[in-house]
């Protein structure tokens, strides 16, 4: 199992916050299945609950893009924090490559995200392209 990389945490954390977000509006992510739920966003400001609702729809959108076993990775690794050795049990297949799956899946939501607007690119991300230069 490898260690996440800074741009891999980037995109963990903003799932998370996603998460947390899809729940404040009263229904969960769509890779888990969309069940509503009350609100705890009745008592706040109108354009905090429009751009919430904005955040989690993008996020959604992103996420439906992917291939089906890559949801399925984002949403049992990383929405309910199972490691890759039970995912790799639970979707029977190996380690190595349920690992792949998740570092491939996790880049190219980065980059997404970053294309997007919804995260923003690291300053050594923006200096590297700005010299020309390849990864």
């Amino acid at each position: 199992m490898r260690l996440p990389s800074y741009r891999h945490m980037r995109t963990m954390a903003l799932l998370h916050h996603y998460f947390r977000k899809s729940l404040l509006i009263g229904r969960l992510p769509s890779l888990l299945g969309r069940e509503v739920y009350p609100s705890r966003l009745k008592g706040r400001p109108v354009h905090l609950f429009e751009e919430t609702v904005v955040f989690v729809c993008d996020v959604d959108k992103c996420l439906s893009e992917l291939e089906p076993i890559d949801q399925r990775l984002i949403a049992y690794c990383i929405l309910e924090d199972h490691t890759e050795w039970e995912a790799a049990r639970q979707f029977q297949r190996s380690q190595s490559d349920i690992s792949r799956r998740l570092h491939l899946t996790l880049d190219l939501l980065h980059e997404t995200f970053c294309r997007l607007g919804i995260l923003k690119p690291m300053e050594v991300e923006l200096l590297h392209e700005s010299e020309g230069g390849e990864r």
